[in-house]
């Protein structure tokens, strides 16, 4: 299944199974608790000066890596970035 990602200026594509992409929205809050939780230690806190601070910066490939290494850690990729789909997405989701 291939889904659209709307950022504020930017469009990603990316390509799950079916199964996934039913529930991305439910997986977006999932993934929205994770990137915003203080004790994540992952590389889309903004950094200021060497001060890191509680503000986040990332695209749909963060969302992309949390999928593949968080969510659905069992070694196997469950969703990819496309750069332009073959077909019209099924889902849609924006951040």
């Amino acid at each position: 299944m291939i889904v659209k990602v709307e950022l504020c200026s930017k469009t990603q594509y990316f390509r799950c199974p079916t199964k996934i992409g039913r529930k991305v929205c439910k997986l977006q809050k999932d993934f929205d608790r994770w990137l915003y939780n203080k004790n994540n230690d992952h590389s889309y806190w903004k950094d200021e000066d060497g001060n890191k601070f509680y503000g986040v910066c990332f695209d749909a490939e963060a969302f992309i890596f949390w999928l593949n290494n968080v969510r659905f850690k069992n070694g196997k990729k469950v969703a990819r970035l496309i750069a332009t789909p073959n077909k019209q997405p099924k889902k849609m989701i924006h951040f």
